[in-house]
């Protein structure tokens, strides 16, 4: 009886390896962005001719990769309908001007380019600010600022954190710059952050609970759960029948998404480096 529940067990598992080597996977190309329309245009615009020219660019690598599906930075939850995607029949149609944002800038094109009949939205809901603003009371009042400021013991400082932003956008393209926001350079450091910094504030006393107990450990699990919901939003858009899908969105949210991704065996993402192209900026 043993020997039969044993090769029973051997068969079932075989079977579930089978199927997954038959199951062709799904590439996942993953774009962490800043946001376009939050930048200064008198400084930076992303509408300037040498940006759009840069912009035609970036668009036209990720369109090569031939996305069955682009997703972009936008909460279907409050909308009821899929209002960006009735947007983006209008942008088809040459009824909505290009707005600033990166998801009209890169997605919208993509899309358009490739000739989707839809865009999909997937962003989710956090309380980053809520938990960020108690975690800031917090260290005031309980000598945390060093901590705060990313300068503790065992703590990370985002590449992002340590220059001027601004300035590096202006004296590169815009495509040379995502190369090194993609870098993994700096998305690994800004999860490692969310990793080694928050969780080190707050009340870490471990063996006294009370409402500041590890509020800082609050805000990664509120982030974490936040890009779980995109992630979740994005396979539930999907019919399995995709070859490749395409995801623009906040640079901080890319490395725990691809997480999720490379974790789930029936997707395959691909580095960044192999379709973007590597960075040549020298920036730490």
């Amino acid at each position: 009886m043993k020997k039969i529940v044993v090769t029973a067990l051997a068969l079932w598992l075989l079977s579930i390896t089978t199927t997954l080597a038959q199951t062709k996977k799904i590439r996942v190309y993953l774009l962490g962005t800043f946001h376009f329309n939050q930048v200064d245009p008198g400084g930076y615009d992303v509408k300037s001719a040498a940006q759009q020219r840069s912009m035609q660019q970036l668009a036209a690598l990720i369109t090569k990769r031939k996305p069955d599906k682009v997703f972009v930075e936008r909460m279907p939850d409050y909308e009821h309908v899929n209002h960006i995607d009735s947007l983006y029949q209008a942008y088809r149609q040459g009824k909505l001007d290009r707005a600033r944002n990166e998801i009209w800038q890169v997605g919208g094109r993509v899309a358009a380019a490739l000739q989707h009949p839809h865009l999909y939205q997937c962003d989710h809901p956090g309380q980053y600010g809520t938990w960020y603003r108690k975690i800031a009371d917090y260290a005031a009042t309980h000598g945390q600022q060093q901590g705060l400021a990313m300068r503790g013991k065992g703590m990370t400082t985002p590449a992002q954190s340590s220059l001027n932003e601004d300035s590096l956008r202006q004296a590169t393209t815009l495509l040379e710059y995502m190369r090194w926001l993609n870098s993994p350079a700096v998305q690994g450091t800004s999860l490692a952050h969310y990793l080694n910094v928050f969780p080190q504030l707050g009340n870490t006393d471990v063996f006294r609970y009370d409402s500041t107990y590890f509020l800082g450990a609050e805000l990664t699990a509120d982030w974490y759960r936040r890009n779980l919901f995109i992630y979740a939003k994005m396979l539930a858009q999907l019919d399995y029948s995709e070859k490749a899908i395409f995801l623009l969105m906040g640079n901080d949210h890319i490395p725990v998404i691809r997480q999720l991704f490379e974790a789930n065996p029936y997707f395959d993402v691909v580095d960044p480096r192999k379709w973007l192209g590597k960075t040549h900026l020298k920036v730490r």
